[in-house]
């Protein structure tokens, strides 16, 4: 029974690796369950066996870059740093949990910023403040005890905190993953990303300028990334009658 349960979970941990990569190539939209299927060289029923649907399959797949996050944000906690460095690392965490497949979480994240998708993109959101506000909660809680953070009550402010974060990451997103003509410009990124830290150093009590949440390698590695997706979305466009092969995965 454990042998047959340990194949299952890896046979699924292959529908989802190979998701990505065509969620990176393909865009969701894109990708169909036989494309799927086709690729891993199984039937439509071991697809069914582990997913409802290419819809619950999205949502497995968000739900494990929730996990990647998680376990590096349990290694933040444990940590013996300041409440600062903490929350620093916490949202290092979080771009991290992205880094592994970049294209595959671009192509994501402007499929859920269609206005078709807000429902999906709503319960995603509650899936990730869920998990995550009560680890913010904690390293507010040790900020106000070293003195670093001004407040009264740290997991409403918590919660705040993370809501700001949700319309900082749409702000930051929308221009930056929906660029069509050309990609957003560094001065602009930080432009908006300051506006958003410093009401989360005012929310927080914290002295402004105290809060530094990415690095010009993290902005830069996202427009990079955002430029690239743009040129293979155009060759896509463009295709003629073949696909390139995708990566890592030989034709079967």
């Amino acid at each position: 029974m454990r042998k047959s349960s340990t194949r299952s979970d890896s046979r699924k941990e292959d529908f989802l690796d190979l998701a990505e990569e065509l969620f990176a190539y393909l865009g969701y939209q894109n990708t169909s369950v036989d494309r799927l299927i086709s690729g891993l060289g199984v039937s439509k029923g071991a697809f069914y066996h582990h997913f409802k649907s290419k819809s619950d399959l999205l949502d497995a797949a968000l739900e494990r870059m929730l996990l990647r996050a998680e376990a590096q944000l349990e290694e933040v906690l444990a940590a013996k740093a300041p409440a600062l460095e903490k929350l620093q690392k916490f949202v290092v965490a979080l771009d991290s949990a992205t880094k592994q497949n970049r294209r595959s979480s671009l192509q994501i994240g402007e499929f859920l910023l269609q206005d078709a998708n807000a429902m999906l993109l709503v319960r995603h959101r509650r899936a990730a403040r869920d998990r995550f506000v009560p680890v913010l909660t904690t390293i507010i809680e040790q900020g106000v005890g070293e003195g670093d953070f001004h407040l009264d009550n740290p997991q409403l402010v918590a919660r705040v905190v993370w809501e700001i974060g949700e319309a900082m990451e749409e702000a930051l997103a929308r221009p930056l993953i929906l660029a069509t003509d050309k990609p957003i410009e560094p001065n602009e990124f930080l432009s908006i990303y300051n506006t958003y830290v410093r009401a989360i150093e005012r929310v927080i009590g914290a002295p402004e300028g105290s809060l530094s949440l990415v690095d010009e390698i993290m902005i830069q590695s996202w427009i990079e990334s955002v430029s690239n997706n743009i040129a293979r979305t155009d060759r896509i466009d463009s295709r003629t009658t073949v696909l390139p092969m995708f990566p890592g995965r030989e034709k079967s």
